[in-house]
C-alpha cells in the first residue's frame, strides 16, 4: 500500500523539485539549469526541425493543438499591433479541400490538422508599415514550427499569398471576410515518415560589418547613398521596346497642380519621334477623371514603377479619383517638377512632357476595327495627347 502510495506522489515530487529550482532564490541554479537545459532543448528543436508531408491516421490532443496556438501568438509584432488570426482545420472535408487537385498544398489534405495563418488588415498598420503583416504573420508560422517540433509532431510550411488565385481559392474554402488575407497553411500530424534535416548552414551567405566583409576586415569608408531621382538623355539611355513598354501592367499617367491633380494606369501609348521632337503620346477615355485635369494642363508626367509595385497600377486603373484620394490610400508622396507638373517620389522612372496636339478621336474617321473597339466600350472614345519630353528622370 506504502509503495503504491508513493507511485501515487511521485510525479508530484518531482514536479515541486523541478519549480522549487526555479524560485528566485537559487538564482544560480535557475541560471544554470537555463543554459544547460532550456538553451540546449531549444537549439536542438531549430536544428532538428524539417519538413514533415506525410501523417499518421491519428488526431492531434487538443492540449497540443492549445499549445501550438499559443505558441504562435507569443511571436514579436511590430508595435504589438498583432495583426493576425489563425483558422484551425480539423474537418476532413475542409482539410481536403485545402489539398485539392495535388497542387503545393497537397500534404494537408492527409494531414489531420492544419493551420490558416492569415493576416488581419483591420489590425495593419497604415501607410508605408502597412506590409509588416507579413513579417508578423511569418513569425507565427515558426513559432508554429518549431513548437510541432517540440511536440513531437511534423509540419510543413505551405504557402498561399501572394499567389492571387491560391488566396482566392483558399478565402472561399474557409469562408473568409474581405480583410483577412490567408498567408499560409501550416500542415501538421503525427509523422509517417521522418525526413531528416538538411544542413543549410553556408558561409558565403553571411558577411561581418558589411557587404563581403570577413571576421576581422577594416570597415570601408561608407559610400553616400542617394536615393534622389537623377535626369538622363531619352535618346542615349532609355533601351525600351517601344512595342511592349506600354503592355503588362502598364504605366501611371497624372495630370494636375500643386492644388489639384489625379493620376490613372494606361496600357495604351506611344514613343518616337515627330516634327522633329522626342514625343510621348497617351490616350484618355472621355469618361475617366483624368481627362478633366490634362484638358487644362500644358505639361503631363507618365510614370514606371518596380515590378513589385503593380499593386499602385492595379488599384489607380480600377478606382476613381472622383470618389476617394487614391494616392492617399497607397501612401504615395507627390513632388512636382520645374513646371509645376506633379509626380510620385515613389516612382522609378518619371518623364515630364509639354502637350503639343491634342484631339479625340472622331468615329467618322475610324476603319472597321476601332469602330467596333467603340461600339462596346462604354467609357466613350479616347482623346489623344502628344507631348514633347522636356525632362526625364530615374532612380
Amino acid at each position: 500500500m506504502k509503495i503504491k502510495n508513493l507511485i501515487r506522489v511521485l510525479p508530484l515530487m518531482v514536479l515541486a523539485v523541478g519549480m522549487l529550482s526555479f524560485m528566485p532564490g537559487d538564482k544560480t541554479k535557475k541560471k544554470n539549469m537555463k543554459q544547460v537545459n532550456v538553451s540546449d532543448s531549444i537549439i536542438h528543436i531549430i536544428m532538428t526541425r524539417t519538413s514533415v508531408r506525410t501523417y499518421q491516421q491519428r488526431a492531434v490532443e487538443p492540449e497540443k493543438i492549445e499549445t501550438l496556438l499559443r505558441a504562435g501568438m507569443a511571436a514579436p509584432s511590430a508595435v504589438n499591433r498583432q495583426p493576425w488570426h489563425l483558422v484551425v482545420v480539423t474537418d476532413k472535408a475542409q482539410l481536403k479541400a485545402l489539398g485539392g487537385n495535388g497542387g503545393p498544398s497537397r500534404p494537408v489534405a492527409d494531414a489531420p490538422l492544419g493551420i490558416v495563418v492569415c493576416g488581419d488588415m483591420n489590425k495593419a498598420m497604415e501607410g508605408a508599415g502597412r506590409e509588416y503583416w507579413v513579417q508578423d504573420a511569418s513569425a507565427v508560422t515558426e513559432n508554429i514550427l518549431l513548437a510541432a517540433n517540440g511536440l513531437d509532431l511534423g509540419a510543413v510550411w505551405l504557402g498561399v499569398y501572394p499567389m492571387k488565385e491560391r488566396c482566392k481559392t483558399v478565402a472561399n474554402i474557409l469562408h473568409l471576410p474581405k480583410h483577412l488575407v490567408p498567408l499560409n497553411i501550416i500542415s501538421i500530424g503525427y509523422p509517417k515518415d521522418m525526413p531528416a534535416p538538411k544542413d543549410k548552414f553556408k558561409r558565403e551567405n553571411i558577411s561581418y560589418n558589411f557587404f563581403g566583409g570577413k571576421q576581422g576586415d577594416a570597415v570601408p569608408a561608407p559610400v553616400a547613398e542617394d536615393d534622389d531621382f537623377h535626369e538622363f538623355n531619352v535618346r542615349e539611355d532609355f533601351s525600351v521596346n517601344p512595342f511592349t513598354v506600354f503592355r503588362g501592367p502598364g504605366w501611371l499617367l497624372c495630370a494636375g497642380d500643386k492644388e489639384k491633380s489625379n493620376a490613372m494606369t494606361i496600357g495604351w501609348g506611344g514613343l518616337g519621334t515627330l516634327w522633329g521632337q522626342d514625343l510621348v503620346s497617351v490616350y484618355v477615355a472621355q469618361a475617366r477623371y483624368t481627362k478633366q485635369f490634362l484638358d487644362k494642363a500644358k505639361y503631363f508626367t507618365i510614370m514606371q514603377f518596380d515590378r513589385e509595385d503593380n499593386d499602385i497600377l492595379e488599384f489607380m486603373g480600377s478606382n476613381s479619383g472622383r470618389d476617394k484620394d487614391k494616392a492617399k490610400e497607397l501612401d504615395l508622396h507627390l513632388s512636382y517638377t520645374e513646371h509645376g507638373t506633379p509626380y510620385y517620389n515613389e516612382a522609378r522612372v518619371v518623364i515630364e512632357c509639354e502637350i503639343l496636339y491634342e484631339e479625340d478621336f472622331q468615329k467618322a474617321n475610324m476603319k472597321e476595327f476601332p469602330a467596333q473597339f467603340y461600339s462596346r466600350f462604354p467609357a466613350g472614345v479616347h482623346a489623344q495627347y502628344i507631348g514633347r519630353v522636356v525632362k526625364a528622370m530615374k532612380r
